[in-house]
């Protein structure tokens, strides 16, 4: 492509110069000035190809004085290559002149020889300035562009491992506070600490056959949540009702971060639920417009009280901010006595899904 586009701009440059020389002589054939410009803007394409062979083996880094070799080297390659390219463009010129057919006078040849030079030489010397500036923009632009690539590539890879760390942060610690339930069950409930153990196992198991994605079908998510809550049924017994209000649809083709309902639930049931004696009821709701999926997770508990965030939620804006840019919303509404609503918004373009 780049090829096309450097003789493309040589002939360009050749159907320009025709223009110029009718515009001087209004009286000289048209096709013959064609052809004539074309010819000479060829020839200097091609003693071009030089410049940027040189430029490739040899190529300017920098304006320090450790590289005042290289420019000069680059400096009396371009002379003498427009100077070649001049003569070359000057016996085309004489050429078509003659018609082809009849022999070249010599005497004519340097008679009008040192006049062409004086002309167009500088013309010709900027030319080829142009070709090995060009040249070097190009690869400076590749430069870039490469060194833009990698370090796009080098923050996805160091979200990626921070993202995965948080996971690895939010497992011990949902660990932790499950243990501390079987362990407050063991002398009062003997079978709940027992079943509670067996489900236990089984959402370890489903974790540890988890994909390490960081995005997972909203599907598996919400199977995540069910694990998790068949655990923490066996603690709450009936004093704890689940509602689950997520159309079919929306789990099929819409994509969440791993792990991200469940320090939300966790919370809803350790800070709105368990201190209260008759329990409650968590709602858990997905919808979606044509711009955002949000999730809701609603209890009728205690209340949110405002004040410093633990680990889980902590470590869920952190995660939102890594894989989102900011580009997401976490609202937290309670009313004392009367319970907690949390709301996150998460933008379709990210998550995948139909029209997205």
């Amino acid at each position: 492509m780049k090829w096309r586009w450097y003789w493309g701009i040589w002939a360009l440059l050749g159907l320009y110069m025709a223009t110029w020389d009718l515009a001087l002589y209004p009286s000289a054939p048209a096709l013959r000035m064609l052809v004539l410009n074309l010819l000479q803007n060829g020839t200097w394409a091609v003693l071009g190809l030089f410049l940027i062979w040189l430029a490739e083996c040899r190529p300017i880094e920098s304006f320090a004085w450790s590289q005042w070799r290289i420019w000069g080297l680059h400096l009396l390659a371009s002379v003498v290559v427009a100077a070649l390219g001049l003569f070359l463009a000057y016996l085309i010129s004489l050429a078509v002149a003659a018609g082809w057919e009849k022999p070249m006078d010599p005497a004519r040849l340097w008679m009008g020889l040192p006049r062409f030079y004086r002309t167009y030489f500088h013309m010709n010397l900027l030319f080829m300035w142009a070709v090995v500036a060009a040249f070097h923009g190009m690869r400076i632009y590749r430069k870039y562009k490469a060194r833009e690539v990698q370090a796009a590539q080098l923050e996805a890879r160091f979200a990626e491992a921070q993202n995965l760390a948080l996971r690895m942060q939010l497992q011990p610690h949902f660990l932790f506070n499950t243990l501390n339930s079987i362990s407050a069950l063991v002398h009062s409930n003997p079978e709940g600490a027992d079943d509670m153990i067996s489900r236990l196992g089984d959402f370890l198991r489903m974790t540890l056959d988890a994909s390490p994605d960081q995005m997972v079908p909203l599907r598996k998510e919400l199977a995540f949540i069910r694990a998790y809550l068949a655990i923490e049924q066996v603690r709450f017994q009936s004093r704890l009702r689940v509602e689950l209000d997520v159309p079919s649809g929306l789990q099929d083709y819409l994509r969440v971060p791993s792990f991200i309902l469940q320090p939300l639930v966790e919370n809803a049931l350790k800070h709105g639920l368990a201190d209260r004696t008759q329990g409650g009821t968590l709602r858990l709701r997905a919808s979606r417009d044509s711009e955002y999926l949000t999730l809701e997770v609603q209890d009728d508990g205690e209340g949110y009280q405002p004040g410093p965030e633990g680990v889980g939620l902590g470590n869920v804006r952190a995660r939102l901010g890594l894989i989102y840019k900011g580009n997401y919303q976490l609202d937290i509404m309670g009313i004392p006595g009367r319970g907690t609503l949390v709301v996150l918004r998460l933008p379709l373009d990210d998550i995948g899904g139909e029209g997205s």
